[in-house]
Order: structure tokens, then C-alpha cells, then sequence
């Protein structure tokens, strides 16, 4: 074996490395094109990324917009990759875990709507004041055909409580966290 043959594995290799930085770095600026405004917003760019990425999501030609799409992936290239996939991860984590919530709170509403104060009892949120007076303005609402306004506070409200339950149970589990570091 000849030392050119093993430059040219070496070379081999690097590029193969460059490739998959590549794909990696497309896949990411795709999917950060595909975010919403607001994510884009939560996702808490470098300044200079982000004058890039609006650049290119403002570009709406299809042909064009692929072109601005690979020259961000060749921005991207100049940042460190992982922090910026597990930033989009926890974004997702984020808005599955909303999705989730959004689902529980609908089922709530719409057995409370059914079951009266009743359901509502054996909701986890806690029955407050408003709760009972929500509930039957929804249920009067249903009966007569009226648009679904009281039925919008309700889920509201349920989601405002649901996501107070949620906040104090993610507190605790911190707190546990920090006390394994002590041992």
C-alpha cells in the first residue's frame, strides 16, 4: 500500500464527512423554512442567521426559493449544527406537548358541557367559581343554537387551569434533579 492510496481514503473520507454536514445542514434549513413566524421567533436565531433565514423565507418563486434554501444550508454550515437540532427538537417537544393539552382540555370541555357541574367535579383543575357558571352558559348556548362563546371560555379557562396543574409538577421534578447533583 502506497502512501497516495491511503491520501486518497483519507480524501475519501472527508469528503464522505462533508456529504453528510451537508445533508445535515439542508435537512435543517429546510425544516427551519417550513417554521411558522412565531417558532422561527422562539427558536432564538444569531442575529446574522436570522437576517439569512428571513431573506430566504421572503423569496416565494419555487425555483428561487430552493436556491435560497441550499445558500442557508451553506450558512448553517458555518454554526454549530447539534445546537441548532436540538433546538428545533425541543420546539417540537414543545408544540406536541401543547397539541396534547389542547386534545385534554377539548375532551374536558366537551364532558363538562354534557355532564354539567357533576363532570366538573371530578375535573383536575379544581372546581373554582367561575367553572359552574361557564359550564352553564355553554350548555345554555347548545341548547339554543347561539354561537359558541361561552363554550371559547370554557376551553380557555380549561387550559389556563390544566396549564397551572402542569407548571407546578414540572417545578417538583426540577427540584428532584437538583437534589441528585447534592449526592
Amino acid at each position: 500500500m502506497s502512501p497516495r492510496d491511503d491520501d486518497k481514503s483519507n480524501r475519501q473520507i472527508a469528503r464522505g464527512k462533508r456529504k453528510r454536514a451537508g445533508d445535515r445542514s439542508a435537512r435543517l434549513a429546510n425544516a427551519i423554512m417550513k417554521l411558522s413566524l412565531p417558532a422561527l421567533r422562539k427558536l432564538a436565531l444569531d442575529q446574522e442567521l436570522r437576517i439569512v433565514v428571513d431573506r430566504a423565507r421572503a423569496i416565494t418563486a419555487l425555483g428561487a426559493r430552493r436556491r435560497a434554501e441550499r445558500t442557508l444550508a451553506g450558512e448553517l454550515r458555518r454554526y454549530d449544527l447539534q445546537v441548532i437540532d436540538e433546538k428545533l427538537g425541543k420546539l417540537h417537544e414543545s408544540e406536541n406537548t401543547d397539541t396534547e393539552l389542547f386534545h385534554q382540555a377539548e375532551g374536558w370541555r366537551a364532558r363538562m358541557i354534557t355532564g354539567g357541574v357533576a363532570a366538573a367535579a371530578e375535573f383536575p383543575g379544581g372546581v373554582d367559581d367561575e367553572l359552574p357558571r361557564l359550564i352553564d352558559a355553554a350548555q345554555r348556548e347548545g341548547t339554543t343554537g347561539k354561537p359558541p362563546g361561552a363554550a371559547r371560555k370554557l376551553f380557555r379557562h380549561i387550559i389556563e387551569a390544566l396549564r397551572i396543574q402542569q407548571t407546578p409538577a414540572d417545578a417538583d421534578d426540577d427540584d428532584d434533579d437538583d437534589d441528585d447533583d447534592k449526592v
